[in-house]
């Protein structure tokens, strides 16, 4: 005949102490939840003392009474989940689970609770060398006594610790992970106050509306590259940061270290220790995919704003290596494609300069025999490689020489031809593989930039062989490069 008997669920008194002390991945997270425990409190200002061997965490809340002490004390109070709005500054409550207490024992031994309310003041003291007494005693001492004074708030004491912290190293951990957005909430370690790192750049609004409920927040494309700890979106719940994400775009290059930001969503499930969400929800895949459009977004105009950058920097390299080339065109006016290039009337004095010791009536001579220059050249007269004819799309950016020589960026692609001259301008193509290693470093950009524009002059000129042309080449190049004899 069959039997139905009751098996008594049996929690062992130690495992308290266990649990908080892995409640955490990081142990330097047990300040930031006794921190969050002030703000459900409605405190307006937080002082964290760091000393040797000793934490204190003070707060100017609403403290609690002696029943508020009891409940503190309670493993997995609902108190927080059916009480979720704090009574003065209608704060939505952190906390929620209500084990983070006992994670003070992940470095100290001994903690002590101090509180004010009212007329009550209260001191509850947690040792663990006391608590291991007694497996059948659950009960902590509380030392009761009677609040003289008209300040409420709530104290706790580490004592014993193991782990030192640096100021800053709490302050960089506080920074994003306690809501110090809030109008009304100030925290303070050793007496300094720690603030929010304003990030400078562009922001983009992210408000988006999903089944489960809204995302909202901004991403930032910073003017500047962020250090590893600021980059990156910080990913909130109840305006507290979980964790941060690139959400896949971590290794786009391109300045991805730009990409900062927050974005909240209250309605995303996350694990105890409140450094990650759990990734296998309907809300967290939903919130993902959202927040990976929206990031996809920034990245075009990253892309765009970096694009640019490169391109005006490639200008500015453009620029140095026209003024070496007009040197070289100066020292040796016999190798200069003068007549093959259009010159506007804006440069009439820059071409006198390169006739070097002409007369006024050779360099009216020069110039009449230029006006009768066709102004646009046929395509194969100079071995021009074929490409595809000259769009606006196509240009990156165009610049004119002192001389008055016009030069241009194009996109030609990778395996495209590096260089050639066309409509009288000669085209550099910043996408060949060549130009993109050279743009690395300033110095091999214009020097790489002085050798193309060389070439294109030379052959120019049509030299009679590739001796010719080498030779020609040198002697510009040495203008350039080679010092003066003493």
């Amino acid at each position: 005949m069959n039997s139905t008997i009751k098996i008594p669920v049996i929690f062992d008194k130690s495992h308290i102490t266990t649990l908080g002390k892995k409640m955490y991945s990081k142990s330097i997270d047990l300040i930031r939840e006794l921190v969050n425990n002030a703000y459900d409190a409605d405190a307006v200002r937080v002082n964290i003392y760091l000393m040797n061997n000793k934490i204190v965490v003070e707060d100017d809340g609403s403290g609690m009474d002696k029943d508020g002490l009891y409940q503190y004390f309670t493993i997995g109070s609902k108190a927080k989940s059916q009480n979720s709005i704090s009574s003065k500054f209608k704060r939505r409550k952190i906390g929620e689970l209500g084990i983070g207490k006992f994670s003070s024992l992940g470095v100290a031994t001994k903690f002590e609770v101090e509180t004010w309310k009212d007329e009550f003041k209260g001191r509850v003291v947690f040792d663990q060398s006391e608590w291991d007494k007694d497996d059948e005693d659950w009960s902590v001492p509380l030392i009761e006594e009677k609040n003289e004074t008209s300040k409420s708030g709530t104290r706790v004491i580490l004592y014993n610790v193991e782990q030192q912290f640096s100021p800053q190293e709490v302050a960089d951990r506080l920074r994003t992970s306690v809501p110090l957005d809030e109008k009304n909430f100030r925290v303070f370690v050793n007496d300094v106050e720690i603030k929010k790192v304003f990030i400078h750049g562009k922001r983009i609004k992210v408000h988006i509306n999903t089944k489960y409920g809204p995302i909202s927040g901004f991403i930032i494309i910073a003017d500047k590259p962020q250090p590893l700890k600021n980059a990156g979106i910080e990913c909130q719940v109840k305006n507290v940061m979980i964790t941060k994400s690139m959400f896949g775009y971590e290794g786009f290059g391109h300045g991805i270290n730009r990409i900062a930001g927050y974005v909240n969503a209250d309605f995303l499930p996350f694990n105890s220790a409140r450094d990650n969400f759990l990734v296998d929800t309907g809300e967290y895949r939903v919130f993902y995919k959202s927040m990976r459009d929206e990031v996809s977004k920034a990245v075009k105009i990253l892309k765009t704003q970096e694009s640019d950058k490169l391109i005006k920097q490639s200008a500015e390299a453009l620029k140095k290596a026209s003024k070496l080339i007009d040197k070289a065109f100066r020292d040796n006016p016999d190798l200069t494609p003068i007549s093959k290039i259009h010159v506007t009337e804006s440069h009439k004095d820059s071409e006198e300069l390169i006739d070097g010791e002409s007369t006024p009536w050779q360099v009216k001579k020069r110039m009449e025999r230029k006006k009768k220059t066709p102004e646009r050249t046929k395509r194969n007269e100079y071995n021009i490689p074929h490409v595809n004819p000259i769009t606006e799309n196509k240009i990156l950016k165009k610049v004119r020489s002192d001389l008055g020589i016009k030069y241009g960026f194009v996109n030609e692609g990778l395996e495209g031809v590096a260089s050639y001259f066309l409509n009288e301008t000669i085209w550099i193509n910043r996408e060949h593989k060549l130009y993109r290693y050279h743009s690395k470093n300033q110095d091999n950009e214009i020097n790489y930039l002085v050798r193309l524009l060389v070439a294109e002059a030379v052959m120019m000129l049509k030299p009679a062989d590739l001796r010719q042309a080498h030779d020609y080449q040198i002697k510009l190049l040495s203008s350039i490069y080679a010092k003066p004899d003493k």
